[in-house]
């Protein structure tokens, strides 16, 4: 479900695999609470194979997000596929997120 990969500039990118929804949100927040831990304060989540997230999944995202803003850190979405994007839209989380459609332009947002 979770697969953790560095850029070439050291930003962790958490591969996320299947859908969000239920305890998978849990899941997620505990890994994402993980990589800050030992990695810092720059995330990017890889949302390319994730179909469809639920509130919980973007509670979990939201709360990260806060979390980094208090350390200067940051947490931006990679590649979210159109359902996704949807939701985020709908929300207008997507305009309080940062989401990038490449992983260039995800690390360059970094700099």
């Amino acid at each position: 479900m979770f697969e953790l990969a560095m850029s070439t500039n050291n930003i962790p990118i958490l591969r996320i695999k299947g859908k969000i929804i239920g305890n998978t949100a849990v899941s997620l927040k505990n890994e994402i609470d993980s990589q800050i831990k030992e990695a810092g304060t720059k995330l990017i989540l890889d949302l390319t194979e994730v179909p469809l997230l639920d509130s919980s999944a973007l509670s979990a995202i939201v709360a990260t997000l806060q979390k980094l803003r208090q350390t200067e850190g940051k947490i931006v979405l990679l590649n979210p596929q159109k359902s996704v994007m949807n939701v985020l839209k709908v929300t207008r989380l997507h305009s309080v997120l940062e989401v990038y459609d490449d992983e260039d332009s995800a690390i360059k947002a970094f700099n």
